[in-house]
């Protein structure tokens, strides 16, 4: 689930620990498909090749692959790796594929049937054929050609079982990463530390993980410089150091790694593991946001918006959270719907902000996404950008308790406000109002338009508890406990005796403590095994803890009386 920071981008932790909890949706693999390659429960895309050394750049990759039909003509020499190269340049992969095809069976060179399966992965001048490209690789691989074996072994871990008949074989993948490794190849080095780490292909060893990704950082892999920040942060198979998680951060950041330059910013922002410079920390944020990584782009939309450490812009404030949302961000979908219904930097558009609250509001549970269904209700309530609709608002409302897991929240209080003033009447039921109004009652008294409101929804559930409405007795019952404990107790009584499970175990409580009734840890046994038996896990806790301090005798009088009280229910009355 997303985490909603609308109010700062940066929170005040430790460098250390803003490195060790980068995780996330982008912040657990740092580079192209290595996520996915590693996510055993997956099935990605086939891999792409990386960008490889000088000697091969003429042919640099950039899709996917497949089958060649050609034909052979055996009767001249096959082209030479000049030539086609030359084709290469001019963009003539027919040619390439075939010159190629050429190379790789009548030479057998391990750098032609590394080539020629890399084209035939990636489908240049021809479809492409993951099965021969495997083919191809691995008889490369067999000659020790590095390039082929790391390919090769990207391939076997980003596979699928629909992947053209190339299996997924994360441990084959480990042995070719392996040999590439030993031969210094920062790629293969980088990948084999990320196997280590999480334990794909290999057994876990924190250890060997730091080994690798501090090899492949240190021939300049800018992701390995990365992770290996993160290593330091966390004392992940080293012990932990912040100097040196900050000295390799600022190498991937250095080198343009997106992640790397926004949790530097994070760092400089915070002033905290490095000394504050919030000049330099918007530069970094700036460098990582032109350079695509999403995250940044909301973070600086955000702080133009609100004018955090920089003056507020609402133009560059929309280009980036538009960004941001365009790229399905619920936070930056979030703040740009809120601030174009607010009007205070933006210019208010609720046509604009209805789609993007909806969108939010629709992404399931979490703070977020109630404050999306909130600021919906209140558009319907209010008529903003359309015509009121109170059945819709309510609906939104509720939508908004059930997002946040709690009925005392802005969009319960509001749904309290609406019940003690009757404009819920005839909608729903009473009862179902409770809980609502309960919230409202327990806030504090902040100031008069609060209390006014605490005074009513306490009236409204004295009216409801007094017309036998035994949520209400409950829930009045709850709120004199601190301070009419023996008004409290009748209340509890008489919900509890009616079936009320919460006030059956609140009761229970009350006998333990002798708050509002003698001390009885019989009758407290009693009531919080009937709400035990209603489903209380706090009362079965409670339970356990009063059965130490009872006699045997005790315990057996206090189930007796449980019996009863069931016994009588299900005869259509309840006993004392």
């Amino acid at each position: 689930m997303l985490i909603f920071k609308p109010d700062l981008p940066f929170s005040p932790l430790s460098f250390a620990l803003l490195v060790a909890l980068a995780g996330g949706a982008q912040g657990l693999w740092a580079q192209g498909l290595a996520a996915q390659e590693l996510a055993a429960d997956t099935a990605p895309p086939v891999v792409q090749p990386a960008t490889e050394s000088a000697t091969e750049s003429a042919m640099e990759p950039a899709q996917q692959s497949t089958a060649d039909t050609s034909p052979r003509r055996p009767e001249t020499p096959p082209p030479g790796m000049d030539e086609i190269e030359a084709a290469w340049a001019a963009g003539d992969f027919v040619f390439v594929r075939q010159g190629l095809k050429r190379q790789a069976e009548e030479m057998g060179t391990p750098f032609a049937q590394y080539r020629y399966g890399r084209v035939l992965l990636e489908g240049r001048g021809g479809p492409r054929d993951l099965a021969a490209a495997q083919l191809w690789l691995e008889r490369a691989a067999a000659q020790n050609q590095v390039a082929a074996s790391v390919l090769l072994a990207r391939l076997y871990l980003s596979a699928s079982s629909s992947a053209g008949g190339v299996a997924r074989d994360p441990g084959r993948a480990a042995v070719l990463f392996r040999a590439a490794a030993a031969r210094g190849n920062g790629e293969a080095q980088y990948y084999l530390g990320l196997l280590y780490g999480k334990g794909v292909g290999v057994a876990a060893d924190p250890v060997a993980a730091f080994t690798w990704l501090q090899a492949a950082a240190e021939t300049g892999h800018v992701a390995a410089q990365f992770e290996l920040s993160r290593a330091f942060a966390r004392g992940q198979g080293t012990e932990m150091n912040t100097q040196k998680a900050s000295r390799w951060i600022q190498e991937a950041a250095a080198a343009g790694h997106g992640e790397a330059q926004f949790y530097l910013a994070y760092a400089l922002d915070s002033g905290q593991g490095m000394r504050q410079n919030r000049a330099e920390a918007l530069n970094w944020l700036l460098r990582s946001a032109e350079g695509g990584f999403l995250l940044s782009q909301v973070a600086l939309g955000k702080k133009y918006l609100k004018g955090d450490g920089i003056a507020p812009n609402p133009g560059e404030a929309l280009r980036w959270l538009g960004q941001g949302a365009q790229a399905g961000n619920l936070e930056a979908m979030l703040v740009l719907g809120l601030a174009l219904l607010e009007g205070e930097v933006l210019a208010a558009n609720p046509q604009q902000a209805r789609p993007l609250l909806e969108e939010v509001a629709a992404a399931g549970a979490g703070q977020g996404q109630a404050r999306a269904s909130y600021a919906l209700a209140t558009m319907a309530e209010q008529g903003i950008g359309q015509s009121a609709d109170l059945q819709q608002a309510v609906k939104l409302y509720r939508q908004a308790t059930a997002q946040q897991q709690r009925q005392d929240g802005p969009a319960g209080q509001r749904l309290g406000q609406l019940a003690i003033t009757g404009r819920l009447d005839g909608m729903m039921a009473p009862h179902r109002m409770v809980p609502w109004v309960a919230g409202l009652a327990q806030q504090t008294n902040e100031n008069d338009a609060t209390e006014a409101g605490h005074m009513a929804a306490v009236a409204w559930l004295r009216k409801q508890a007094e017309a036998d409405l035994r949520p209400a007795q409950s829930a009045l019952g709850q709120w004199l406990i601190a301070g009419d404990p023996a008004e409290a107790a009748q209340w509890l009584r008489r919900a509890a005796e009616a079936g009320e499970t919460e006030a059956q175990h609140q009761l229970g409580r009350l006998y333990i403590q002798g708050s509002g009734v003698a001390q009885d840890y019989v009758s407290a046994h009693k009531w919080l095994n009937v709400a035990a038996a209603g489903g209380s896990s706090a009362a079965l806790e409670t339970r356990a803890v009063v059965a130490d301090l009872m006699t045997p005798d005790q315990v057996a009088t206090a189930q007796s009386a449980a019996r009863r009280f069931f016994d009588a229910a299900a005869a259509g009355g309840a006993s004392r």
